[in-house]
C-alpha cells in the first residue's frame, strides 16, 4: 500500500510539476532598478519562467483564447488551495526532523509524526492531481496527446526514465511505470 501511494504520490507531483509549472505565470518581477541589465538574474524566478512557461504551453499546445482563459483561471486559483497544505507539510516535517535530530524521541513519537507528514503528502498529491485532471478536462483529445508527448520530452531532457503508458481519461491514475 506504502508503495502504491508513493507512486500516486510521484505521479501527481510529475504530472502538477509539468501542468502547474505556469501557477506563477502571471507573477511580475517589478525590481526597483531600472538599469539596462539590472534583475538579470531574475531570469531564473518562478513569476518570469512560469510566463514564458504558459505563453510556450498555450502556443505548443495551440490553446483557443478561452482554453487559455480558462487554464488562467485554474491557475490562478490553484496556489491558494495548495498553500495551508504546503505550510503545514512544512510545519510537520520540521516538527518530524526536531524529533529525529533530539536524540532522545520515543520510536512511537517518530512514527506518528512520520504518518502525519505521509497524510499531509497523501493530501496535496491528490489535490494535485485534482488540479491536473481538471486542466486536462479543458484540452481536446489531440491537445492532451501533445501534452503527453511534451511531457515525455521533458523527462527525457532531465535524464529521467520514460513513463509507462498512463490513460488521460481518468487524469493520468491509471497506468505502468509510475
Amino acid at each position: 500500500m506504502k508503495r502504491d501511494l508513493r507512486k500516486l504520490a510521484l505521479l501527481a507531483c510529475i504530472t502538477a510539476a509539468a501542468t502547474f509549472g505556469g501557477q506563477t505565470a502571471f507573477a511580475e518581477y517589478t525590481g526597483a532598478d531600472p538599469s539596462p541589465g539590472a534583475g538579470q538574474h531574475q531570469k531564473h524566478r518562478k513569476g518570469h519562467r512560469g510566463g514564458d512557461f504558459f505563453k510556450k504551453m498555450a502556443r505548443e499546445l495551440k490553446l483557443t483564447d478561452q482554453q487559455q482563459a480558462q487554464a488562467k483561471s485554474l491557475f490562478e486559483s490553484n496556489p491558494a488551495e495548495h498553500k495551508p497544505l504546503m505550510e503545514s507539510l512544512r510545519a510537520e516535517r520540521s516538527r518530524m526532523q526536531d524529533l529525529v535530530r533530539s536524540g532522545s524521541a520515543e520510536e512511537a513519537a517518530i512514527r506518528e509524526q512520520a504518518a502525519k507528514v505521509a497524510a499531509l503528502q497523501a493530501d496535496l498529491a491528490v489535490s494535485r492531481a485534482r488540479a491536473a485532471k481538471q486542466f486536462l478536462a479543458l484540452l481536446t483529445p489531440a491537445q492532451a496527446a501533445e501534452l503527453k508527448a511534451l511531457q515525455e520530452k521533458r523527462r527525457e531532457r532531465r535524464g529521467l526514465a520514460p513513463k509507462g503508458p498512463v490513460s488521460l481519461e481518468n487524469g493520468g491514475m491509471e497506468g505502468e511505470g509510475f
